[in-house]
């Protein structure tokens, strides 16, 4: 009994009565990550159960499955906060940074590190880690595409086709959930760049009868040097082809996407990358907002090409008086030209 219970006249269990094992062992293992983290605050107690790096390791692993590959396992082990920070950075939706700057550190690192989880319901179907290597000069030069099949084969989903494709472009608009995280060794840092639930869904007839899924986060651009782009699309792309019942995954890639609709190179990329890693916002993802934003930076995409049509329509007519100036004096028309001049 504590003081506040005397002062009521009554008794009260404090989270000290409880024993710590049954704490640990039944009460926050069946806690997730932001639960975890909110009731870390409210005692110093729960503050040291809630951050023991084995806690978070578990939920980790029961999150994605490529969580639990060697290599990702090691590097999860330099961060500051191990299997903590590592949830906390990839856990939550990456979004734009109105603050950010430009990347200032440097560029060229030894690889980037993709851990990739595919779900369809609550069902894992799909997992693959891949380390891309980005200290050839190629890469920085060469548009920047991280493919984790390398065009080598298919790989066969535990989904059944019953030749409907409408259901099943319903069905995978609804049910599949995708995690894309790109983890920095160096930085110590990792970002989950996917949209989870499906941006768009549509048939695909390259190769034979499909389906095309797309997700897509919509990150901060960059506004170094001579190009510069407000905001990039981290878009990945998967194809599905129908074999007889059999579903095969046939593609599946991450590149970065400018507001000019044109894929960026490896370099580019790699600075947009890292600075959402380091400064990009983490927001917990909700229903319907990923297709909401995705809307609004497909609009913006759509009215700076609409503005930039009409700056090539008015240049194109200009051009026009100048090389028919003379033509255009001789037949009186001369305030044209002082609408040029």
């Amino acid at each position: 009994m504590d003081s506040n219970s005397d002062k009521q006249g009554g008794s009260a269990t404090t989270i000290t009565a409880v024993h710590q094992n049954i704490i640990e062992t039944h009460i926050l293992t069946r806690f997730d990550g932001p639960a975890l983290a909110s009731t870390a605050s409210t005692s110093h107690l729960l503050h040291t159960l809630c951050n023991q790096d084995e806690l978070w390791e578990d939920l980790c692993n029961s999150t994605w499955n490529s969580i639990k590959d060697p290599l990702v396992r090691q590097i999860i082990s330099t961060f500051s906060g191990g299997y903590r920070s590592f949830f906390s950075d990839s856990f939550p939706l990456l979004r734009p940074n109105p603050s950010e700057g430009s990347y200032i550190g440097q560029v060229h690192n030894s690889e980037l590190i993709s851990a990739v989880d595919m779900y369809y319901g609550n069902d894992p179907v799909y997992s693959n880690v891949k380390a891309t290597d980005t200290s050839d000069s190629n890469f920085l030069g060469l548009q920047f595409c991280i493919d984790l099949l390398d065009g080598e084969g298919t790989s066969k989903m535990p989904i059944k086709y019953e030749g409907d494709e409408k259901k099943c472009i319903l069905d995978f608009e609804e049910k599949l959930r995708l995690s894309w995280i790109i983890i920095d060794p160096k930085l110590k840092r990792a970002a989950n760049v996917s949209s989870l639930r499906p941006i768009s869904v549509r048939p695909c007839w390259v190769d034979g009868s499909g389906i095309k899924v797309k997700y897509a986060t919509i990150v901060s651009g960059d506004n170094r040097g001579i190009y510069t782009t407000e905001f990039v699309e981290c878009r990945v792309t998967a194809i599905f082809r129908f074999e007889g019942k059999n579903i095969k995954l046939k593609e599946l890639s991450l590149c970065v996407v400018d507001m000019d609709w044109t894929r960026l190179n490896g370099e580019k990329s790699l600075r947009i990358l890292k600075e959402a890693l380091h400064n990009g916002l983490r927001k917990k993802a909700t229903g319907g907002e990923e297709k909401e934003m995705y809307a609004k930076f497909v609009d913006l995409k759509r009215k700076k090409r609409d503005e930039v049509k009409k700056e090539n329509i008015v240049d194109r007519f200009m051009d026009f008086l100048w090389q028919h100036r003379s033509i255009l004096m001789q037949s009186g028309y001369t305030f044209l030209l002082i609408l040029y001049v």
